[in-house]
């Protein structure tokens, strides 16, 4: 069943004889041209207070409550409450006013919901907090609920420290025995600020760079995690760009020169880049054998070569070189190498 609200709201406003109430009534609400207008712009126009328009704004809702005139509204409210139900009876704004007139910008229909849901007596709006966008419910727990619910996610994933998929999420509340509807669930999701979605489907924390990424570090760091292996800088702006991480596109030595700064990136040789999370140590060839030499004391010639080819992409010929360097390393007479002390 459709609903034109549009329609329905301009056979209340008929009721209204003053043309300046009228006039007031559609500029608050946008509903002549989609644009709601503020208490201050439109008591400049008519040259009155803002207070004085929310006077005048106020007086004529008091007659539009009227049962003669709500009951009007009835089919209306029928179709707001089926969808709200549906989805926990919460529900992000925006998300609101673009399904039930299916119009997904600013557009007079979307003022007439709008108007239509400020008229209706059990309908609630929750302004945005540090929490939530604002949203929309017809229950006076639903919010509170919802809080509960995502608290106790946002406390999950932090302490688990790894993206979720929505049926990661699912499972997780019928472990707990939480009742709680998959649509419920998503409505929950979005209209919380402080879980997002990554661009490949994945839930985590808003903070987060897998979610929120800022500039080439948070991307790049995107893709290797993603990944799970060490890659050339060069495929790593490829693989951004392909993912469509941000509208500008990536250049490849702009990459570069932004992981060689960032402790996070480990420069493993020839241009590829691994992760600190992965265990690779930072320093030069030269720097990890003595680490290697500083942990195990000493070191045969084929093992150093086996341990640093692990953590670098170098030639063996690099290696063999840094281990002629007489000032850092020893080698003895049983052949195996240790640190000059």
């Amino acid at each position: 069943m459709k609903v034109n609200y549009g329609q329905l709201v301009s056979e209340i406003l008929k009721n209204v004889s003053n043309q300046r109430t009228q006039d007031i009534v559609c500029s608050r609400f946008g509903l002549k041209d989609g644009q709601k207008q503020t208490l201050e712009a439109i008591g400049q126009k008519y040259g009155i207070t803002r207070e004085r328009v929310r006077q005048i704004e106020e007086a004529a809702f008091s007659d539009f409550r009227k049962p003669a005139l709500s009951d009007s509204l009835k089919p209306a409210y029928h179709l707001i409450d089926n969808f709200l139900n549906q989805e926990g009876q919460l529900v992000r704004e925006d998300r609101l006013l673009s399904f039930l007139t299916e119009t997904p910008h600013p557009n007079p229909l979307r003022g007439a919901l709008f108007f239509v849901l400020t008229l209706g007596k059990p309908y609630q709006r929750f302004v945005e907090s540090d929490k939530f966008h604002p949203v929309w419910t017809n229950s006076s727990n639903a919010l509170v609920q919802a809080d509960n619910t995502i608290n106790q996610l946002v406390k999950k994933i932090e302490n688990d420290e790894r993206l979720v998929s929505l049926n990661n999420i699912i499972d997780l509340f019928k472990q707990e025995n939480i009742n709680l509807s998959r649509k419920a669930l998503i409505s929950y999701l979005d209209a919380t600020k402080q879980i997002d979605q990554n661009y490949s489907g994945q839930f985590g924390l808003v903070k987060w760079p897998e979610i929120t990424p800022r500039g080439a570090r948070d991307k790049a760091y995107i893709i290797l995690k993603e990944q799970n292996r060490p890659l050339h800088f060069r495929e790593i702006a490829e693989l951004i760009n392909q993912a469509n991480l941000g509208s500008n596109l990536a250049q490849a030595q702009t990459v570069h020169n932004e992981l060689i700064k960032d402790e996070r990136f480990i420069l493993v040789g020839r241009g590829t880049y691994a992760l600190r999370d992965w265990g690779y140590q930072p320093g030069t060839v030269r720097q990890v054998i003595a680490q290697l030499l500083k942990e195990h004391g000493s070191l045969a010639k084929e093992d150093i070569l086996e341990k640093v080819l692990k953590d670098r992409l170098v030639k063996e010929s690099t290696i063999l070189i840094n281990l002629q360097n007489r000032q850092h390393f020893n080698k003895r007479e049983d052949g195996k190498y240790t640190l000059v002390k």
